[in-house]
């Protein structure tokens, strides 16, 4: 899901790259929990104070310590860049451009006001040109399947291996669609079904022949009605009806919620993040009210969750900070450490892979598909390689799974087309959302000393 985020000043505005200073102090606070508990959003807390006081001296010593607890953060290496910059500080301020650039994320740094002190100077010019080649497409996904309803806003993705069957979930027209091995389309769960309700995540269980869909209300929904707001449940449906099996509510509390992820494990555990509301939750098999395994606030905004050890541990993306773990038995949070000059923020999808873990980031500029290697029985991130980014095919992208070593992931998912005020958008000429494949190598990239991320050419 394309998380929204609140502003410093109080608006509600697209998780979206910001230029001037205060906006990108916005970026890096997107939803941030009131009361975690959690040492990186305190501090962020207290960044937050600074910056709404222009206090620029404390507000640099907050933002270093947030890049430190975060192993590097575009979002606060960015700021700090800003922040050398208006005191004065030329060599820190290109520094950390060069950080930036490192990431391989582009920015038109040349129109932010920022840097006005900058402009002309040769090292910036140099530095800018590099942050604007970042941004070249590379383009290797082919389509698998084009779903021809620019209509749909297509969340996430699952498939039966058993009969071929890709299941995509629609938040707009509140479905799921079913593709077979031909490309041909069909209602798996016929649209407003559930409540009238938005279908965000899916997870299948194989094992027990069952297509998890987690279902929120939100004004994104064409059928959405606002007494539903802030309600949000998971539902099972079975595979070879589509009737359904379970519904199980999050107790309506008056708030913002929304389950927007989620996974099933080996035992038949569901785990459910809350993208708005930063839980985590379990339902246990047979189960008729959620576990919360972390309480509301704990994350900003979580996405996916990937079983990474059964019954112990989760890795979580939480969307501004970036990939996290969670600790099952223990009930606590870490982050995944990872090379400094690798950014982790901005992901929505992530899934295993053959030999690591692939991360769709919807969040960075630009939106890239990035495979990373892990070490330690996936205790840390050792490097990457960017597999896709930019490219015309996947425009805004999604979820995805992967199968016989391909990744399959929503390209053109249409979030680029929900606007300010939570509303979709079909105009007339609007692409269609599409099911990409991209190979994957045979392992991923594996940062050198500087930890910059490898481009597949």
């Amino acid at each position: 899901m394309f998380a929204a985020e609140t502003s410093i000043f109080g608006a509600m505005t697209p998780l979206r790259p910001r230029a001037s200073l205060l906006l990108a102090f916005a970026l890096l606070l997107a939803g941030a929990p009131a009361a975690s508990g959690n040492e990186f959003y305190d501090e962020l807390r207290a960044a937050r104070a600074l910056a709404a006081r222009n206090d620029l001296a404390g507000a640099r010593a907050e933002f270093a310590r947030l890049d430190s607890l975060a192993g590097g953060l575009p979002a606060t290496t960015y700021s700090l860049a800003q922040i050398a910059a208006r005191r004065g500080d030329r060599a820190e301020a290109l520094r950390r451009l060069r950080a930036y650039a490192a990431m391989g994320l582009s920015r038109t740094v040349e129109r932010d006001s920022s840097f006005a002190s900058l402009f002309g100077d040769s090292a910036f010019v140099e530095v800018a040109r590099r942050l604007q080649a970042n941004g070249a497409p590379i383009a290797s996904a082919t389509i698998a399947a084009v779903l021809k309803d620019a209509s749909l806003l297509a969340e996430d993705l699952a498939y039966d291996a058993r009969s071929r069957t890709f299941y995509v979930s629609s938040i707009h027209r509140g479905k799921v669609v079913a593709v077979d091995s031909t490309g041909a389309s069909r209602d798996f769960i016929p649209a407003a079904s559930e409540r009238g309700w938005g279908v965000y995540g899916l997870a299948l269980d194989p094992a027990r022949e069952l297509l998890w869909g987690s279902l929120a209300a939100t004004p994104t929904v064409l059928t959405y009605v606002a007494a539903d707001s802030g309600r949000t449940a998971v539902a099972a449906w079975d595979l070879a009806t589509g009737a359904r099996r379970s519904l199980v509510e999050l107790p309506p509390d008056g708030g913002r919620h929304v389950i927007g992820d989620i996974a099933v494990a080996p035992d038949g555990t569901l785990y459910a993040t809350e993208s708005i509301g930063g839980g985590l939750y379990a339902l246990r098999p047979g189960a008729s009210a959620f576990d919360t395994l972390a309480a509301p606030g704990t994350f900003a905004s979580p996405q996916m969750p990937v079983v990474v050890e059964p019954g112990r541990r989760l890795w979580i993306s939480d969307y501004p900070r970036g990939i996290v773990e969670f600790d099952l038995k223990r009930r606590t949070v870490r982050p995944v450490s990872k090379p400094k000059s690798l950014a982790l923020s901005g992901v929505d999808g992530m899934a295993l892979g053959p030999s690591g873990v692939v991360l769709v980031q919807n969040g960075t500029r630009p939106a890239r598909i990035l495979y990373v290697g892990t070490a330690g029985a996936r205790r840390s991130i050792v490097g990457g390689r960017v597999l896709e980014q930019g490219s015309e095919l996947m425009g805004e992208p999604n979820h995805g799974i992967v199968d016989r070593g391909s990744l399959y992931f929503i390209g053109n998912s249409g979030w680029d087309r929900v606007n300010a005020s939570d509303l979709f958008e079909t105009p007339d000429g609007a692409t269609s959302p599409m099911i990409l494949r991209l190979p994957l190598p045979a392992a991923p990239g594996r940062s050198g000393r500087s930890g910059t991320v490898e481009k597949r050419r």
